[in-house]
Formats: structure tokens, sequence, C-alpha cells
């Protein structure tokens, strides 16, 4: 933060990825931040997440310590025939860090989650520790005059309030004026775990795993994907397993919704034997009905702004979700690096809005379809997307892996001293 810089007063609404990571960055530009969290994150849960080279270059700024968090690297990726296992798509990683700067991580959730809990909660020599709030639930929040009630009646005011607070934010409601409803996509995932030494110990290595190395992998058919990959260290192997929704799942888009593996082996019984016997090891798996929310107009409103899934929820199939929320916090802490009063805080909201929302936007409907099926999202990604929309993986990862949001921050602010700050399209 610059010396001269007006010190916020800060509220995060939401203690997951994106609350998290908001308030790291936001707390290192030396602001004063606020986590609200309703939960007591007692038993905090979770299968494994992607974090991908624009988000782990953020993370490596912040000092996230990759080693504590037990993350893979991911070293190569394949697509096979669900099947035969014939191999339609092989491709090495290993000059991903060269062409995007850094590497693409598996992590278990929980395990990013603790690490961005640590870093958030960790005071610097520059910069002071965010304050959790457990427990503490928000009710209303009034934009203008930046005043949260909580649950309990008790009141505070903030200079600037993040909206962190999930899918079923009732703050992005308020921003936008409206509720924001989400519509059936007509799938749903099976989620679970499974020790790697299990798998091994079943003869599924030769199956499962690329060369014995760490990798992602798909098998799919014509409606279907079962996905695995690494996470803890190499421990655990994530699967999870897209589907045409049946009439008896739920009608939730909760993820951690119980399932039974009989309904697992019922829907992948055509899959090849050997992907049916990891299925049959699954422990406590879990249904989420996927549903989708078009990209919204409004991402935020006088003193407050969305981030994560309350400004831009995605499906699992480009493995953005997070990436996306650590970007929505990284924009914070570059457009508020350096403010002169608290008069600012609405035009610098403004900007985020402008380097967020439209890539968001894009990624969003990137996420409804798989890599290898580009032609879903053409049309409607198109109005997002300033050039070539993505018809390929490769493609998918340089839209995806290459952009830097700090700069694209920075540019802003640059054109902001010259006059030459351009609206935000829709």
């Amino acid at each position: 933060m610059d010396a001269r810089s007006h010190v916020l007063q800060v509220a995060v609404v939401g203690a997951g990825i994106a609350g998290l990571s908001s308030a790291i960055s936001l707390s290192r530009g030396g602001h004063n931040v606020e986590i609200y969290e309703r939960s007591s994150l007692a038993n905090e849960v979770g299968a494994a997440i992607h974090v991908c080279p624009n988000a782990s270059r953020i993370l490596k700024r912040w000092g996230f310590d990759f080693e504590l968090a037990k993350a893979v690297l991911v070293k190569e990726g394949r697509v096979v025939n669900a099947t035969t296992l014939a191999a339609s798509y092989s491709m090495s990683y290993d000059r991903l860090k060269d062409q995007y700067g850094s590497p693409w991580y598996f992590l278990h959730r929980v395990d990013l989650h603790n690490e961005l809990k640590r870093l958030a909660l960790a005071p610097g020599d520059a910069y002071p520790a965010a304050k959790l709030f457990l427990g503490t639930e928000v009710d209303t929040v009034d934009c203008s005059t930046g005043t949260i009630t909580l649950r309990d009646g008790r009141r505070t005011q903030k200079d600037l309030i993040i909206a962190a607070d999930g899918i079923h934010s009732t703050i992005a409601s308020t921003v936008n004026g409206s509720s924001i409803p989400a519509t059936e996509t007509g799938q749903s995932a099976f989620r679970f775990l499974i020790p790697t030494q299990k798998l091994i110990e079943a003869g599924l290595a030769d199956t499962l795993f690329i060369n014995s190395d760490y990798g992602m992998s798909i098998a799919a058919d014509a409606t279907r994907r079962l996905v695995w990959y690494p996470c803890r260290r190499g421990e655990l192997q994530n699967f999870v397993g897209i589907h045409p929704s049946r009439p008896d799942d739920c009608g939730s888009d909760a993820w951690n919704i119980g399932a039974n593996v009989d309904s697992i082996l019922h829907e992948y019984q055509s899959f090849h034997p050997d992907l049916v016997k990891a299925c049959s090891l699954a422990k406590d798996p879990k249904l989420w009905k996927l549903l989708y929310r078009s990209p919204i107009p409004t991402w935020y409103r006088g003193k407050v702004a969305l981030a994560g899934d309350a400004a831009h929820p995605m499906l699992p199939h480009q493995g953005q979700g997070g990436a996306q929320a650590i970007e929505d916090a990284a924009a914070f802490g570059a457009l508020f690096a350096s403010t002169s009063s608290v008069n600012d805080v609405t035009e610098r909201l403004g900007m985020y809005q402008e380097v967020r929302r439209r890539r968001a936007a894009a990624i969003q409907i990137f996420s409804n379809a798989g890599q290898d099926q580009a032609e879903k999202i053409q049309e409607e990604a198109r109005q997002y997307v300033d050039g070539h929309v993505p018809t390929n993986q490769a493609e998918f990862h340089k839209f995806n892996f290459g952009h830097d949001v700090v700069a694209a921050c920075e540019e802003m602010l640059a054109q902001l001293g010259t006059g030459r700050l351009s609206k935000d399209k829709p």
C-alpha cells in the first residue's frame, strides 16, 4: 500500500475460497478486514479442486505454501473411450509453467481452505491480519451506506463490503435488485474419494494411472463422463461422475447430498469393467445436481461487490470455479492498493466489474461443457469474448491460464490517470 493511501474498513461476508482470498488480498494492501462466516467451520469437508496457473500465480504472490497444502503437480491429461479405454487425447503438461508462469495443481479442498485461512489470519510486517468471526450471519446490507445488519440485530458500518456468500447469496439479489434463479442443466454429478493404495491393491493401477504419474483422466461416452485425478500428495484419487439427471435425483445444487454406490454402478454399468470396479470401492459418495445460473449484469452497487459463486457460479467442466474466485480477490487487492479516500470505493468497484465480469461470464459459459465439446458453448460465449472463442483444449488453456488479472487492473488504473477509462460492455 502507498504510504499516502486511505486505510479502508472492509467486511467480507463468507469464509470460503472467495472470502478468504479477498481477505488476504485486501489486508495485504493495509486495509482492516473483518470476515463474517455464518457457520462454525468445525466440520469442513470437500473433494478435490483444480488450482490452475492463473490462480497458482496469485497464490504464490501471497506466500501460499503448496507443500504444506499437500498439492499435487499436474503432469499429464488424457481422454479415453469409456468402454475400450482407447485414448482420443493425451498431453504432457510439463511446459505449462514455462508458458504461463506457474504450474497447475490439484488440492484437496479442505487443504486449500486451511492454507488460505492461515494466510488470512496471519499478520505481516507491513499489513494487519484479517479477523474472522464465526457463527456470524449477515441478515441485510445497505449498499449505499455500507451498513451491515447481523441476524442477531447488531449493526456495523464499513467502507467496503465483499459479498462472498456463495451461489445462494442474498446480497447478490440486493445488488441486482431481484432474485437470480438457477435453471436445471439435466445433468448431475457423483463425487467420491478413494485412497490410491486401495486402487493399487485392487489391481487397477495400470488402468487408472498415466505411466504411474500424476495426471487427470476422463472416460466419456455420448452422455456420461467419469473424471479422476489425485490430491493430497497423491494419497487420494478424486472421482467425478457426470451423468444425465434421474427423476429421483435431489433437487438441490448442494454438492454434499448423500448418494449410494449402487446408483453409481447402475449409471456406469456400460463403462470398462475396471472403471466399474473402481466405482465399487467408493465410500460415502455425494450427489450434486448441476444447476446453471446465467451471467448477471451487475456485480456491484454502492459500497458492495460480489465475488466467487455469488457473482459467477460455475459447473465443473473447466475446473475454473476456485481459480476465478481467486482472480476476483486479486483484482480487489490491485484496485484498492492505493485509494485517497473512501470516496474512491464505488469508482474502483466499477473498475472491478469492468475487469472481471466479461471474462468470468465467458468462463461460466465455457464451464457448461467439456473442453472436447466446445461446439456446445460457442454461440452463447461469443457475446463475452473479444475475438476467437476457444474450440479445443489448447485454446481453452490459453484463454483460462494466460490471463493476468493484476496486470489488467494496473492497466485500468493507468487509464484512469489519463482519462481513457472505458465503459463495461454488455
